[in-house]
């Protein structure tokens, strides 16, 4: 196919689009496909031998790309924003199209509409570092950027924990490059999936996956949700830089080639906490002592070989610590000073190597760790000095070898194989002085081995109808239990525009190790025996069916109505309301209870979503979802889930436009505004028995009564306005976000006041305004 090439008049902010393209399951470059960009004019090129493709001289602004080669889908891209500081990079991989006799268009919008992951049929998107950029109340952190989209929640303002569908955070997976990391969030404790604050810079990632049910065989241990995240590689043209200062931190990011004739290149960014550097300068936030600092860091290197395979090392990680004096906090209400510390880190090295024409292996080592320490200091009344109450430190490591193997038999089927060997190491440390709160007796240093290993199919009957099936395993040698847990997903495309789709998967994880590792002394053997340590996989069975269809080239309307069926959920032996199921970030009171593995759950719901991607400088996505989640304990009574509110809505909009192009000095302008409103129902919680609390001069709860009543509704409207000015390779951006904009006193908790006598309301998030500034150059 011949592009004819039009020049663009009248323009003098350019800038370049560039990239490479190779086939999406052996990764060979993939020569002669035609590049056409669109940006009041058509500019095009082909790619060379090797997959690459430059398109210089393109104007500064919104653009849409196409690639288009004889045998393969055609991938349309549109409104990708090109800033004259920062040259676009755009890889892709092209699917080989089931009919070859001639070339068929199929639009694929890698953006929204179809996963990275081609062997994902159903409960999947794609989301991109604009989106997270975008949405107000996003804050620039993909976790908060996906509370917008259907079936997902949170439970708190001051974390950004994921609730997929009335399940626990603790049932997410975090993945990135391919490997299984810990959760990359600051100020999380020990297995949260969740924090206060992300450690992912926007900045350094490609699009990524997001799947809220029936996900593909190759994600193992997680029964709610997978976050499967990209980095992108730096240019490996020039040397470019990134500079940002908000609530979130300062920031510096830079990028460049390490050899331009294998195309070689790095890229790093490093964070610190901007309200550490304002409290050292002697500002004061109304947080008293309690001021989060924190750093953070993001790496990758990436070596292409003209013949032996392409390497790659990736590293994120981070540290945060926070104190707490005079008992400021809430939380900690047995405690006066509380001292907090996290960290987390990634690294990893993979090698991958197209095998022939049909074939391509990855390989690779990496390794994480997760740690939360915290130390407790407490008012001695006979004293009346602070003693160490308690202090405690959980710690998760984890080394990983795995192989992934791909191989294309033919058009219609690919397959899809893969390995990982880890070795876990924990260690599990507690002091409590007082002998009055947890952690109760975890105190263990060792380590154990896990295997996992999964094959998947993707074929394509027809342009029209895909399967995508699998099945995986995993073993873990500490207590020797193990799953095999079948996948199967199915998408038609039964008109022009309209989808229906079709999945199950079972799906297991594992307990984690500080509760198999839970001491407690028997008299009866004069020992100390782990009653934990053998209990089952939580397992979930997942069915979901969706339609979707397409009411203009921008706007589509999607429908998803699911079934899960959870066993094997730990619950507490002594207190049957008590269960992991309900857990979230900061439940210390998880620790030093025994388990039985006898309780069932099931959600179920429908979500609705209508999404105008952004086309001729707006968008909007309204998304509503119903659903109810129920767990049945050991007593056989039927309970809510804590994280059953029953219902989500959300309604977001934005407009961007050109607002001045100055012709002397050549700069461009413009400006946005975006909006977002939270609707949903209240947080479930165990009340308090007032009079017996009074008489005890302690909380007593309703245990008889957890998780019946619910907070008022939740509510909370968003607003972000910003500005943007291009000047020739230098571009500015300006941001001012309000959450909370109506100031809602949405209710956090009901606690009890020993002093006060009486019940106490904490809430969630005021008004809080925010703003940044970013410069690329």
């Amino acid at each position: 196919m011949l592009f004819p090439l039009v020049p663009v008049q009248g323009q003098q902010m350019l800038q370049t689009v560039k990239g490479r393209v190779v086939d999406d399951v052996s990764e060979q470059p993939l020569v002669g496909v035609g590049v056409v960009v669109n940006q009041n004019g058509y500019l095009s090129t082909y790619t060379d031998i090797d997959g690459y493709y430059s398109v210089p001289n393109v104007p500064v602004g919104r653009i849409t790309i196409l690639f288009s080669s004889i045998g393969m889908e055609t991938i349309y891209m549109e409104n990708l924003s090109l800033n004259s500081g920062k040259e676009l990079v755009i890889n892709i991989k092209m699917r080989e199209d089931v009919l070859t006799v001639e070339e068929i268009v199929i639009t694929a919008e890698r953006d929204k509409l179809r996963p990275v992951n081609d062997m994902a049929s159903v409960s999947a998107r794609t989301f991109s570092v604009a989106d997270a950029e975008r949405y107000a109340g996003a804050m620039n952190d993909i976790s908060r950027m996906a509370q917008n989209f259907a079936g997902v929640g949170t439970p708190s303002d001051s974390s950004n924990d994921i609730v997929i569908r009335g399940n626990s955070p603790f049932g997410l997976l975090w993945r990135m490059e391919g490997v299984d990391i810990y959760n990359p969030n600051h100020f999380a404790d020990g297995g949260a999936t969740g924090g206060a604050i992300s450690m992912l810079n926007v900045n350094t990632l490609s699009n990524s996956d997001f799947y809220t049910s029936a996900f593909p065989a190759e994600y193992t241990n997680a029964y709610s949700g997978v976050f499967d995240i990209h980095l992108r590689e730096g240019n490996y043209d020039i040397h470019e830089f990134t500079g940002q200062i908000g609530i979130n931190g300062l920031e510096f990011g830079v990028e460049g080639p390490l050899s331009k004739n294998w195309k070689a290149s790095y890229l790093a960014s490093y964070r610190y906490s901007f309200l550490d550097i304002l409290s050292y300068m002697g500002f004061d936030f109304g947080t008293g002592s309690a001021v989060p600092r924190y750093q953070d860091w993001t790496a990758k290197i990436h070596v292409p070989t003209p013949k032996s395979g392409t390497f790659s090392f990736f590293s994120i990680g981070g540290t945060g610590k926070v104190s707490i004096v005079d008992g400021e906090s809430d939380f900690y209400n047995y405690a006066d000073d509380i001292a907090s510390q996290s960290q987390m880190a990634v690294a990893g090295i993979q090698y991958n190597k197209t095998l022939g024409h049909n074939q391509s292996l990855k390989i690779s080592l990496a390794t994480s760790y997760s740690s939360f320490s915290a130390e407790i200091d407490s008012l001695t009344i006979e004293t009346n000095q602070k003693d160490r109450s308690q202090d405690a430190m959980l710690m998760r490591e984890f080394q990983t070898l795995q192989a992934v193997h791909n191989v294309k038999l033919g058009s219609r089927l690919s397959i899809r194989s893969g390995l990982a060997g880890k070795r876990l190491a924990y260690g599990f440390i507690s002091n409590d002085y007082s002998k009055t709160t947890y952690p109760k007796d975890v105190n263990e240093i060792g380590h154990t081995f896990l295997l996992q290993a999964y094959s998947e199919i993707s074929y394509r009957a027809s342009a029209r109808l895909t399967l995508d099936a699998g099945v995986n395993a995993q073993f873990l040698f500490l207590n020797q239990t193990w799953n095999v847990d079948p996948r199967v997903g199915l998408s038609w495309k039964f008109k022009d525009k309209q989808e229906l789709t079709l999945g199950y998967g079972l799906h297991s994880q594992y307990q984690g190790l500080e509760i198999y590792m839970t001491k407690l002394f028997s008299q009866a053997v004069d020992s100390k025996i782990y009653p934990n340590k053998f209990l089952d996989m939580t397992r979930s069975h997942h069915t979901v069916a969706g339609y979707q269809i397409r009411l203009s080239p921008s706007t589509r309307f999607k429908a998803e109505a699911y079934f899960q069926y959870l066993y094997n959920i730990p619950v507490d032996l002594y207190e049957p309301y008590y269960s992991v199921i309900n857990l979230g970030g900061m439940n210390f009171d998880k620790y030093g209870r025994v388990y039985v593995s006898d309780a069932t759950g099931y959600n179920y719901g429908i979500e609705l979503t209508l999404e105008r991607f952004l086309s001729q400088g707006w968008y909007y996505m309204a998304t509503a979802s119903l659903f109810e989640s129920k767990f049945r304990s050991i007593d056989n009574i039927l309970r809510n889930t804590r994280y059953n509110s029953n219902y989500i809505v959300n309604l977001l909009i934005g407009k961007e436009f050109d607002i001045k192009r100055t012709t002397k000095s050549g700069n461009m302008w413009s400006l946005g505004g975006d909006l977002k409103a939270t609707f949903a129902g209240g947080q479930r919680y165990i009340p308090v028995d007032l009079e017996a609390s009074k008489q005890e001069k302690a909380a007593v709860y309703l245990f008889e009564e957890a998780y019946e009543p619910r907070q008022p509704f939740y509510m909370r409207g968003d607003i972000k306005v910003w500005a943007k000015i291009h000047q020739r390779k230098i571009t500015h951006e300006i941001g001012i976000e309000v959450r909370n904009f109506t100031n809602r006193k949405n209710v956090y908790s009901y606690e009890y006041d020993v002093r006060m006598e009486a019940m106490r309301t904490s809430y969630q998030t005021g008004l809080l305004p925010l703003g940044y500034y970013r410069i690329t150059f």
